[in-house]
């Protein structure tokens, strides 16, 4: 940890990366992170392939994220990746390849395979907000109450409000320290669990209609298609991370899966389990995907199609 604290202040030029599809842990890291930077007089950016929900927008610094490349054609001298598993998930293994400057890797990712030149991976913790949590902690670093709402906004997202098995006590221990720190919790709250739309809700509709259960693995999957976003109104892909979760909570099941078809010759696929004796990473990681053990994802090359009262990704 001391490595990473004498690197960044080593450092003047610092771009910080969000990983593609941001959720609300890597981008209350980014926030943080950020917040962190700016207290320094770093010349930092912040990075998403993506663009950031507007739901997000009461986290601090969300109006500078960037998602123009060309910031590193501009000469960084180091590169912060928050909350990726690997590099390709974070939208930047062709873009790194422009720089020539160390690279951070902050994440909790059970398969990162430790890719930075320096690395802080805690699989054991719930979040990358919580891994930035503990390392403001050893620094020393004071959290006003900027940071600790970007910090309590991911453990949230990734715990969803502590109900997964995400959920520690060191996690307990550091959203109540946040708190006492004037962490705006309502506004997490508001974001986060009553955002809600029309659309969403008839999105997820398409989802209930093909809700599918397999006996014989104890799994449930559905199929979300471009046609039911764009009858919605809702971005493609925009929420189904939040069907999958909402999925998890289904009595008798062992594993759920959400697959997206992007239309644009992509498929992700979103794992979820509450079971202990279950490892969707290790699943995930077949289809060259990756996670935790309760929660993971892949993409593949393709598009759904229905066939013979199947669903199958056949060549786009």
């Amino acid at each position: 940890m001391e490595e990473i604290r004498r690197l960044i202040l080593a450092k003047q030029k610092i771009i910080v990366v969000a990983h593609q599809k941001p959720d609300g842990d890597c981008l209350g890291a980014l926030s943080a992170m950020g917040l962190f930077l700016k207290r320094l007089n770093k010349d930092y950016v912040l990075f998403c392939k993506d663009s950031v929900p507007e739901k997000t927008d009461f986290l601090p610094l969300m109006h500078e994220v960037t998602n123009d490349a060309a910031i590193f054609d501009s000469q960084p001298e180091l590169i912060i990746v928050l909350d990726s598993g690997d590099l390709k998930y974070a939208g930047i293994n062709e873009l790194v390849i422009k720089t020539n400057c160390p690279l951070i890797n902050i994440d909790h990712h059970f398969s990162n395979p430790n890719f930075g030149d320096l690395n802080l991976v805690m699989f054991e913790k719930s979040s990358a907000c919580e891994v930035l949590y503990d390392l403001f902690n050893v620094w020393r670093t004071l959290l006003d109450k900027d940071v600790a709402t970007a910090l309590l906004n991911g453990m949230i997202f990734d715990t969803e409000f502590f109900k997964n098995a995400a959920t520690h006590l060191s996690t307990l221990r550091a959203a109540a320290q946040l708190l006492n720190l004037g962490a705006r919790q309502n506004q997490i709250q508001v974001n986060f669990l009553r955002n809600k739309t029309l659309g969403l809700l008839k999105l997820w509709g398409k989802g209930f209609e093909r809700l599918t259960f397999n006996p014989k693995y104890k799994l449930v999957f559905t199929v979300l298609l471009p046609a039911d976003f764009a009858d919605s109104e809702i971005l493609v892909g925009e929420s189904g991370q939040g069907l999958s979760n909402f999925f998890n909570e289904l009595a008798g099941v062992d594993i759920v899966l959400v697959l997206i078809d992007y239309g644009a010759g992509m498929v992700k696929g979103s794992l979820r389990t509450t079971h202990d004796d279950v490892d969707v990473s290790a699943l995930a990681k077949v289809f060259g995907g990756g996670g935790h053990r309760k929660a993971a994802g892949f993409s593949l090359s393709g598009k759904l199609v229905y066939n013979e009262g199947n669903w199958q990704i056949v060549s786009a």
